[in-house]
């Protein structure tokens, strides 16, 4: 009976100094440090895993008071409130064998909570609403970038056009804001899962794995949602409803780029069925990147597929179970 207590307290100790030592990494460390800042939830998500969601609780909360002790209250505020949540609930769900898929979702959800709640201490500590300060440094990217243009000798109607344009983009990324944080919540989790499951599985875990991207099959609401986000930008647009129109934008911004993983899983799926090469697959993909007009059919094909599921993905999960 002690020894079981004493095993999570000893590895409990390990990774919390883990963490720590990842938090002053992500400080200090100028190129290597933003990567360790994403993935610092991955001590805690081990800790959760191997001995439930009690130890890596408190393990978040030890790690959270020495970083503030060590370095600095507000940094151990973005660490521990941003990321903290993302490990608990990730270890938790890895422990209770949820599957990848539901694993993502939850763990999305609690990253995307993390991010609201860092958003919101910096708003009562600053008094500066943090969205407007992300677009602030939007803003001056692109003033720098007409500076550079101008040094490079462009004037007079071209400059005037370029800022013009610069500007829509400029206005535009202040409205979709909140839909680049929802698919940040969804990379970042991806991310700490698949490097907690490295870990673990060196250490004896069995983790549920993602199908193979040709199989990939997200739910038909998406699909909905963004049908939902034209009729509702239409409506905005013709009847001058601010509010709607922004909403309608964010949720078709994060529609769009769902239905466009979906298209590309379908693009796979039918390379792979007629073995086409790989040296034109690569070719294909990268015209799908850096075309428009290639990328909307991909999202429309992404659409086809997950109303009328041509793959079938659905019949065969079904007739599995």
């Amino acid at each position: 009976m002690g020894y079981r207590r004493i095993r999570p307290m000893a590895e409990g100790g390990i990774l919390t100094a883990v963490a720590i030592l990842f938090a002053f990494m992500s400080a200090y460390l100028p190129v290597i440090g933003a990567f360790v800042n994403l993935i610092w939830p991955v001590p805690i998500i081990l800790l959760g895993v191997r001995h439930g969601y009690k130890w890596s609780l408190l393990t978040t909360a030890a790690a959270g008071l020495l970083i503030a002790l060590l370095m600095h209250p507000l940094h151990a505020v973005s660490i521990v409130v941003g990321f903290g949540l993302i490990g608990i609930v990730l270890g938790h769900a890895i422990r209770e064998k949820y599957g990848a898929m539901k694993t993502l979702a939850v763990g999305s959800v609690a990253s995307l909570l993390s991010k609201a709640a860092v958003m919101g201490i910096a708003f009562l500590v600053s008094g500066v609403d943090p969205l407007f300060g992300q677009s602030d440094i939007a803003a001056k990217a692109l003033e720098q970038s007409l500076e550079l243009y101008q040094s490079m000798g462009i004037q007079g109607e071209q400059l005037d056009k370029m800022r013009e344009n610069m500007a829509t983009i400029g206005s535009l990324i202040k409205i979709i804001l909140p839909a680049g944080f929802v698919m940040a919540a969804v990379v970042d989790t991806y991310l700490n899962y698949v490097v907690a499951r490295l870990v673990l599985r060196k250490l004896g875990h069995v983790l549920p794995e993602f199908p193979a991207f040709s199989r990939w099959q997200l739910p038909r609401a998406i699909a909905y949602a963004f049908v939902l986000a034209l009729v509702m930008l239409y409506w905005g647009q013709t009847r001058e409803i601010g509010w709607l129109k922004d909403v309608a934008m964010n949720i078709q911004v994060i529609s769009s780029a769902m239905l466009f993983v979906q298209g590309l899983s379908l693009a796979v799926f039918l390379l792979e069925r007629y073995n086409v090469s790989r040296l034109f697959r690569g070719m294909l993909f990268f015209f799908v990147f850096t075309n428009g007009f290639l990328t909307q059919i991909v999202i429309l094909a992404g659409a086809f597929d997950m109303v009328l599921d041509y793959r079938r993905l659905r019949k065969s999960d079904s007739a599995e179970e």
